[in-house]
């Protein structure tokens, strides 16, 4: 479990402020615009960055208290994490086990086996810079992984992975989930609709929900429907109401959106997706303030 309390930080014209919040084990997914403070949050939370005020508790340590032990037990990837280009795979993960205090032995075994769930047995001994950004990514994601860490933070994860990997990866996350708090940023709802516990959502630097995902479904105030459309509806349509997809189906319009009533009376209501609640509940929201 991780407990933030009294946490504010401030770069230019952002600020991040969260006077409480909890993070229990299972896999939390971190949503919001661009700018809303994910990023800085997970920097926050993985000791790379530290807030001017307020406390982050690990359990029973503090940065304060046992900042090793603290790092020692936290997995990170940012976006953009640039990796040391002349070593290769098995050379950098060593290096950051050996960085880590793992044992020679332990980070053997381990090394294999992230090599082998992230499909680098291939590419183990070739150097890092003649890597493609999938491959780099794979790495950077394994790297996260070493000792077993009780805290992983993941800032877009998915980036640079095909289809395949994106599943590996959810799998293996999964398998983590009931003894980690993990915590990832993504625009990809729906890709993690199936494996995460919670949603935690930001909005401007603010925590705006913090809860189950099937409370983030509940409740919403506009419904979600679907139907088809000619071409020539569209523009009108989409000034009426809320559009979360749409796409071609021969010579049609494939229509999702949301409206308190139905839009056409050709269009049947669903259940809204994760990403559907996130385009709801941000619609709503960006009304409130305007």
């Amino acid at each position: 479990m991780i407990k933030l309390h009294d946490i504010y930080w401030k770069y230019k014209r952002f600020s991040l402020e969260i006077s409480e919040l909890t993070l229990q084990s299972g896999i939390t997914i971190l949503v919001g615009n661009n700018g809303s403070g994910k990023s800085t949050l997970l920097h926050l939370l993985a000791t790379a960055n530290r807030a001017p005020r307020g406390t982050i508790h690990y359990h029973n340590e503090t940065m304060d208290t046992n900042l090793a032990l603290v790092r020692s037990r936290i997995g990170f990837v940012p976006t953009g994490v640039e990796l040391y280009p002349d070593f290769t795979p098995v050379k950098l993960l060593m290096y950051l086990a050996q960085l880590k205090g793992l044992r020679k032995d332990f980070s053997t075994r381990q090394i294999d086996e992230l090599l082998t769930v992230f499909h680098l047995e291939d590419v183990k001994g070739k150097k890092i810079k003649k890597l493609s950004q999938g491959m780099q990514q794979r790495l950077a994601l394994a790297q996260a992984f070493l000792g077993r860490p009780k805290y992983i933070f993941l800032d877009e994860p998915l980036n640079f992975l095909d289809i395949h990997e994106r599943k590996s990866l959810l799998n293996y996350v999964a398998k983590l989930a009931p003894h980690s708090v993990i915590l990832v940023a993504t625009h990809e709802l729906n890709e993690w609709e199936q494996v995460c516990n919670q949603v935690l959502w930001m909005y401007q630097g603010r925590v705006i929900y913090s809860g189950s995902k099937l409370l983030w479904k509940q409740k919403l105030p506009l419904k979600v429907w679907t139907g088809e459309l000619q071409d020539n509806l569209y523009e009108n349509f989409s000034t009426q109401y809320l559009i979360v997809y749409a796409g071609r189906v021969k010579d049609k319009l494939s229509v999702r959106c949301a409206s308190k009533i139905k839009p056409v009376h050709s269009f049947v209501e669903v259940q809204p997706t994760m990403e559907d609640a996130f385009f709801i509940r941000k619609y709503e929201m960006e009304a409130s303030v305007k």
